[in-house]
């Protein structure tokens, strides 16, 4: 490929990685399109309006209820974190993409997945902060899949990405456990570093269920002095 006159050498970069690697669906390699093909394309289902603060979804018949009051859990007992937004429920072909980012070693499948953040209203946010993996889980998956969403939400949302988070300990796969279960399974898992003292921070990852996990970083943030913390996440569990 011959590189043409004036084009800048990342442009150039890009042309070349575009042919050597064409966009294929996230769920099932469909050639050509990308983040998902159009038949993968019709199972993603919007986030329904629902709860302002932990996002959690409502059913319509609940919703004149709801609206804007907080979900039934968040007036019990707030999440620390301000807001969490996921634009797609989390299901078909979106759940089968981050299957395959996280547990097939598919780390390309980060940029086309990314590419749903821009359904969310950008954070108003300083800094994005991935949810850190333990070094133990690092070490076996090779990559962290937060992380690298987190830096194309941070291309997508034009804002720095931070890794103001540590992970202090190994906790037990969330999957299968209740809310209580899953709190105490992540309670003081986190711990800050860097400089956090007065910014505003939005937390990324990919799923997001009860907000435990979200919940038990932004406490850790919160600690060191953070000024407000919010959630950005690909997507929401029903």
């Amino acid at each position: 490929m011959q590189r043409l006159p004036g084009v800048s050498i990342s442009l150039y970069l890009e042309e070349i990685a575009a042919w050597l690697w064409p966009p294929r669906c996230a769920a099932c390699d469909a050639l050509g399109e990308t983040p998902f093909c159009s038949g993968c394309a019709e199972t993603l289902v919007p986030t329904p309006a629902g709860c302002p603060l932990c996002g959690a979804p409502a059913d319509e018949a609940s919703l004149p209820l709801l609206r804007p009051r907080r979900c039934l859990h968040c007036r019990e007992r707030a999440p620390p974190f301000s807001a969490a937004l996921a634009p797609y429920l989390h299901g078909g072909a979106l759940s089968e993409g981050i299957h395959r980012l996280k547990y097939e070693g598919r780390e390309e499948l980060a940029r086309p997945l990314a590419v749903l953040f821009e359904a969310c209203a950008p954070p108003s946010a300083e800094v994005l902060v991935p949810l850190p993996l333990h070094p133990s889980r690092l070490r076996e998956r090779g990559f962290d899949q937060a992380s690298l969403l987190a830096q194309e939400a941070g291309r997508r949302f034009k804002l720095p990405v931070e890794r103001l988070l540590i992970r202090l300990r190994p906790t037990r796969p969330q999957v299968g456990l209740d809310r209580p279960a899953r709190e105490r399974n992540v309670q003081h898992a986190f711990a800050s570093r860097g400089r956090v003292l007065g910014r505003r921070i939005c937390l990324i990852d990919d799923v997001m269920t009860t907000g435990a996990t979200a919940a038990a970083a932004t406490e850790a943030l919160l600690r060191a002095g953070a000024a407000r913390v919010e959630v950005r996440t690909l997507a929401r569990a029903p």
